[in-house]
């Protein structure tokens, strides 16, 4: 009777101390690298869904979110052009929506354009630090047009030179009669409705900034309308 005690004893105790047995743990090893995903959600530098409420000027723009996205492979418009790449930057960024990625500075439509090479290639805008081969590219095409800054009146300068001018001539003798010659006639602006009515008079492709050309007519928005047919 009292073996039998003994043995229910020993159990018991066995089972008690299996119990308090603490368990062990393993320790992440003291070099082991925390990652950012561990304790917050990364940002993605670029987001869609926002589109462009105004413009700045030819390299910077307003965004719906209240920020401001500036191109940096774009230069600070010069003086002379400055207008000129405004409103081409109204044009083909007001109300559309974009992609802005703030750790590049590089501003895309929705379908992937890159503005930088857009405004480059028609001459609304100029490289700037280190350009990528595909910038420099962009830019020598609309030097050899030449177009946009490149071309009159600015020749790719962003000041117009200015000389000390020459003393006024002696004022002519006053004119015996007072009759005024006639003005000249004003040019009449150029309007195409349609594509085809552009090709019919033999007028396309449309370059941005050249008679006849609107951003309806630019399907892609890349500065040249009417061009599907000479691709």
């Amino acid at each position: 009777m009292g073996g039998v005690v003994l043995v229910l004893l020993t159990a018991g105790c066995a089972a008690q101390v299996q119990q308090s047995r603490p368990v062990a743990v393993e320790k992440p090893a003291e070099d082991t690298p925390v990652t950012a995903s561990s304790t917050s959600a990364t940002v993605p530098p670029a987001q869609l869904g926002i589109s462009v409420a105004s413009i700045v000027d030819g390299r910077s723009v307003m965004l719906s979110d209240g920020s401001k996205a500036e191109v940096s492979a774009l230069a600070q418009p010069g003086p002379c052009w400055a207008d000129a790449a405004g409103s081409f930057a109204k044009a083909m960024l007001l109300g559309q929506q974009v992609r802005y990625d703030r750790t590049t500075g590089a501003l895309s439509l929705t379908d992937g354009t890159d503005y930088a090479l857009l405004a480059l290639g028609n001459g609304a805008g100029r490289t700037t630090g280190t350009p990528t081969p595909g910038q420099r590219e962009a830019e020598g095409a609309a030097q050899r047009v030449p177009m946009g800054l490149w071309g009159a009146p600015c020749g790719g300068k962003d000041a117009l030179q200015t000389s000390t001018p020459p003393p006024p001539p002696p004022p002519p003798p006053a004119p015996t009669t007072t009759t005024k010659p006639p003005a000249p006639p004003k040019p009449k602006p150029v309007f195409y409705a349609t594509c085809d009515d552009a090709r019919r008079a033999g007028a396309a492709p449309l370059y941005w900034g050249r008679p006849g050309y609107r951003v309806e007519l630019d399907e892609n928005r890349n500065g040249i309308a009417c061009e599907s047919r000479y691709r």
